[in-house]
């Protein structure tokens, strides 16, 4: 949302649910992005994007009750596209046919380990939003995201940004669509 909004002419908004235990809970992020200013201090009620970063998620909730008709949906799934779809709950595959949802996978866990980052799928799934999302060309959200990556990481050493900006380049190659 900080690119989005230090970058662009866009407004931006982010709401955020944390849970109340700390290790291994689920937060849920609530960002609006648009031409006007922004005040609505409150959950969307229907998105148009929802991003599934933790495949438990779709066990544990339902993250696509009030996702819009024609939608996106993007997984994070270390499964090829027909497994993923094979692995979905059945109330989650009736509700993406009623829908008519655009479904998008990446497995950001493989991605971010084969990069040197351990679990930190964080760069992996902001590109594929990025990707999928539609908010910037492609060439701007890429250059926006490599200059957010050098200025967050830049402290830390070229070998924390070299990791970052690996994940960067892999994650375009990897994200799939999901025919159903």
């Amino acid at each position: 949302i900080r690119i989005i909004g230090e970058g662009t002419p866009l407004f931006v908004q982010g709401y955020f649910d944390y849970d109340s235990k700390k290790a291994g809970s689920v937060t849920v992020s609530h960002l609006r992005i648009g031409p006007r200013p922004i005040r609505a201090p409150y959950r969307i009620q229907r998105p148009t994007l929802v991003a599934v970063h933790h495949w438990d998620a779709l066990e544990r909730r339902d993250p696509l009750a009030a996702l819009e008709r024609g939608g996106i949906l993007l997984l994070n799934s270390p499964w090829s596209p027909a497994e993923t779809w094979r692995r979905l709950p059945e109330r989650q595959r009736l509700r993406i046919r009623q829908l008519e949802l655009r479904v998008w996978q990446i497995d950001a866990a493989r991605l971010a380990h084969e990069a040197g980052m351990g679990g930190r799928i964080n760069t992996v799934m902001q590109v594929a939003f990025f990707a999928v999302s539609g908010v910037l060309p492609q060439r701007e959200a890429l250059a926006a995201i490599t200059a957010s990556i050098r200025q967050a990481y830049g402290r830390q050493g070229e070998a924390v940004v070299a990791m970052n900006l690996r994940a960067v380049t892999a994650s375009l190659d990897q994200l799939q669509p999901l025919d159903w």
